[in-house]
């Protein structure tokens, strides 16, 4: 279980998180759903610590952490338990894709270059890019970029897989095979939090729902009761609003 408590983050007078918490169980798939600039981002960003919180609790394996007052070896400790997939991909432009995946495991994890190599090979087998691992970054499409994106994510294996709207940089021919992949990860029971504008990949994927709005957690819920028989008025205005566009 992983739960988040109370979470504040603000930039200059602009409060952007306003005490949200979430409980995460281990091997579930949670969508974090909202209009743009509702803080969605934000909290992934502070899960990561990539964004320092305001205040908040973050308790992973029974660890607690207050995360206003981590020093930089709690700092490392929190994000060797989690990893990020970003929407640009964040991919090494001067490294291969195989180094892209090997890179982390050897300096953060400390595994030797042949261990490294047989994880980040599995791993390309697993999103379909095995041809590609000798290949640059800049002589990828978007999805291929970001299917490396997942395998080098997955090779640190997180206590917890964070994913930064994943999709929203590909053209449209190009998110099905991203998604494709997210939902074999999610198939085999990996901890994920989503944040997605795809309405359908997110009720057909996770396991529970989040519609944030204003930096607060409006409703929440299993994809089927929150799809269709949401509660609260500004749930039904947002899903509305999605169904019509589609």
């Amino acid at each position: 279980m992983i739960k988040v408590e109370n979470l504040h983050k603000s930039f200059n007078e602009n409060n952007v998180l306003n005490g949200l918490s979430m409980q995460i169980k281990e091997g579930t798939t949670i969508a974090i759903i909202g209009p743009s600039g509702s803080g969605k981002s934000t909290f992934l960003r502070c899960l990561n610590l990539l964004e320092k919180p305001n205040s908040g609790v973050l308790e992973i394996d029974d660890t607690s952490y207050d995360l206003a007052l981590l020093d930089k070896a709690k700092i490392a400790e929190v994000r060797k338990k989690s990893a990020m997939v970003f929407q640009n991909y964040n991919l090494f432009s001067n490294k291969t894709v195989l180094e892209n995946i090997t890179l982390a495991l050897k300096v953060v994890k400390k595994i030797d270059k042949h261990e490294a190599n047989q994880t980040a090979v599995k791993l390309l087998e697993k999103v379909g890019l095995l041809e590609k691992k000798d290949a640059y970054p800049a002589t990828l499409s978007g999805g291929q970029k970001q299917r490396v994106a997942i395998a080098r994510a997955l090779a640190l294996k997180p206590e917890i897989l964070l994913y930064d709207e994943p999709t929203s940089s590909l053209d449209p021919e190009l998110v099905g095979e991203v998604l494709n992949v997210i939902k074999e990860v999610a198939n085999e029971h990996v901890t994920s939090l989503i944040v997605t504008h795809e309405m359908q990949f997110a009720r057909d994927v996770a396991d529970h729902v989040v519609f944030i709005e204003d930096g607060e957690i409006v409703e929440q819920g299993s994809p089927d009761v929150l799809f269709q028989n949401p509660e609260k008025e500004r749930t039904k205005q947002f899903l509305k609003k999605f169904i019509s566009m589609n």
